[in-house]
């Protein structure tokens, strides 16, 4: 594996480790400092107790929310890491692509939290449970997409 794949296929997994660990935390940071006027500091403060809290469990948000993205660090690290074997022209394309899923999958996740948290229904938060699944077809149809482009548009060399 050259250099440059192996580097490129590590940020991939452990960023995408870390965004579904932190984005629906940093969503719920965003919120409570604009709908609920907290500073971080009283956003903190009140952590702990929310992490468990039966209507608002911190730790089950973020366990739904990582979990597309836990899924694919590891299709990428394994999609990515045999790559390079088959040529490096497949290489770029699986990079292209799984770098593109995974902008569109940080995307619909951000934007999908926030509205589920600001939301004013009921029944609002039933979205968290469907989340998931939808940032990761939308990620599996991103990817498909993005190696259709780079193929057609490069040619099957590259």
């Amino acid at each position: 594996m050259s250099g440059n794949t192996r580097r490129r296929t590590l940020q991939l997994y452990w960023g995408s480790m870390a965004t579904g660990a932190l984005l629906p935390l940093a969503v719920d940071l965003v919120v409570a400092a604009t709908r609920r006027a907290q500073t971080p500091a009283q956003y903190f403060e009140g952590f702990y107790l929310r992490l468990f809290a039966p209507q608002e469990s911190v730790l089950m948000l973020t366990l739904l929310g990582g979990a597309p993205f836990l899924l694919f660090g590891v299709f990428a690290l394994i999609h990515l890491g045999m790559a390079d074997r088959r040529g490096e022209a497949l290489a770029s394309r699986r990079q292209f692509a799984l770098q593109l899923a995974f902008a569109t999958m940080v995307a619909l996740s951000a934007w999908g939290h926030y509205g589920i948290m600001t939301a004013r229904g009921s029944t609002a938060a039933l979205g968290f449970l469907f989340l998931p699944f939808h940032v990761l077809a939308m990620g599996v149809v991103t990817y498909a997409s993005g190696r259709w482009f780079k193929r057609f548009r490069h040619g099957p060399a590259g």
